[in-house]
């Protein structure tokens, strides 16, 4: 099962219009991108930081990328919560969001993923319960083309910064689109001596703003590159996770895991036996 089950909610709240993403983004509707998750780590001040973004693609199931399974900054290395519905995530700020702190109750990392080299950067954070889906919170689909179906552009969302200059990170979900790369010419852009990489692998794949200023940055780690669905309203597909990028918005095409190269390995986890 690579698409969420057929539900009827209401959609009045999903508001997405199509966008001209983090940097050189803007802000995202509240409700646009139901799916969008943020992975919180314990602080310690034992409050949490969203240092990574993830999508929700089943009622028990989270998609990030494995380097967001572990942050050695935290008190806890690893994520505790995943948060869900939220716009802002500064609890301070009243945005109409009705967000979800949900516990973590089991993290799959990919059993190939072996930091720090960059392949196999993808994991699946299990839920300790199942969400309730509404127009608030619903999973995505899964890109199942390996290439991109004729599709050139897609959006990430996320967290990240915004100004890789003063380093400033969003609060408010942020939004943009960025041009579908294919790794021929993406590989001749990357600089693999500082980005643990040897070679571009057909499971990673590039996006981004060849003349720069439109890119996913720090913290945007883990979320999500996706293509609206042409014909049903506020339903995407995840096509990449954000893995890596060299320079935020001012060198290389960000690289992302393609998610159609480990198909078989997420519904073994998230629908075994289906």
């Amino acid at each position: 099962m690579t698409n969420p089950e057929m539900i009827s909610i209401s959609l009045l709240k999903c508001k997405y219009s199509g966008v001209e993403l983090i940097v050189g983004g803007e802000n995202a509707d509240q409700g646009e991108f139901p799916h969008m998750a943020a992975i919180g780590f314990t602080n310690f001040d034992d409050g949490y930081n969203f240092s990574c973004g993830g999508s929700l693609i089943s009622p028990r199931f989270v998609l990030t990328a494995g380097h967001c399974t572990r942050n050695l900054r935290a008190k806890d290395p690893e994520p505790v919560i995943v948060r869900l519905g939220d716009q802002n995530i500064d609890p301070s700020v009243s945005d109409g969001a009705n967000p979800v702190d949900v516990p973590i109750k089991r993290i799959h990392k990919h059993p190939d993923y072996r930091p720090p080299a960059r392949y196999n950067d993808i994991a699946l954070l299990e839920l300790n319960l199942d969400m309730e889906i509404d127009s608030d919170i619903r999973p995505a689909c899964l890109w199942q083309q390996n290439g991109f179906g004729g599709e050139t552009k897609a959006i990430a969302t996320g967290w990240g910064t915004v100004n890789p200059d003063t380093r400033e990170v969003a609060k408010d979900l942020q939004k943009v689109s960025v041009n579908l790369l294919n790794n021929t010419d993406c590989a001749k852009l990357l600089d693999t001596r500082h980005s643990n990489l040897r070679g571009l692998s057909p499971s990673q794949m590039c996006a981004g703003e060849l003349r720069g200023r439109k890119d996913t940055c720090r913290a945007n780690s883990g979320s999500p590159l996706q293509i609206p669905s042409k014909d049903k309203q506020c339903i995407f597909h995840i096509i990449g996770i954000t893995s890596f990028g060299e320079q935020c918005a001012n060198g290389p095409p960000a690289v992302y895991t393609r998610i159609s190269s480990y198909l078989d390995w997420i519904e073994g986890i998230v629908w075994p036996g289906e």
